[in-house]
């Protein structure tokens, strides 16, 4: 009888030590990282995350927003394929434009792709969508 409450204690640890699955390589962590600097409006460190072709487009972009202030932003929903080393994502940025305070919602269609590095490393994602205008 000890022996299999040893077991269950053991087997309950473990399962609460799991790590949660991430959905490709790195691609959590990679977009929530994306999210977090976004939401903070720190755009010359989002703008890592993009294309390198659009990147100045995207700083630019963000920067002329002077009077806009970000409330929150969040994923709605991500489709990943693995296979193809591609994930869409919805993202939700809740804002205000002053001089007003009423709070609106932006969304924006991400395409990220998965960059291979070598058969050492996982590869980086890469977001490859441009911001649609903001309203």
């Amino acid at each position: 009888m000890s022996r299999v409450l040893l077991f269950l204690t053991l087997l309950i640890v473990v399962s609460g030590c799991a790590q949660k699955i991430d959905l490709g390589p790195g691609y959590a962590k990679t977009s929530n990282e994306f999210l977090r600097v976004l939401r903070w409006q720190e755009y010359a460190a989002a703008a890592a995350f993009v294309r390198e072709d659009i990147r100045q487009e995207f700083i630019d972009h963000f920067e002329a927003l002077e009077d806009v202030h970000f409330v929150d932003a969040v994923y709605r929903r991500t489709e990943l394929n693995v296979k193809a080393g591609t994930a869409n994502a919805e993202l939700l940025i809740d804002y205000y434009r002053l001089p007003s305070t009423q709070v609106r919602q932006w969304r924006w269609q991400l395409d990220w792709v998965l960059l291979p590095a070598d058969t050492r490393q996982a590869g980086t994602w890469q977001l490859h969508s441009k911001p649609p205008t903001f309203p």
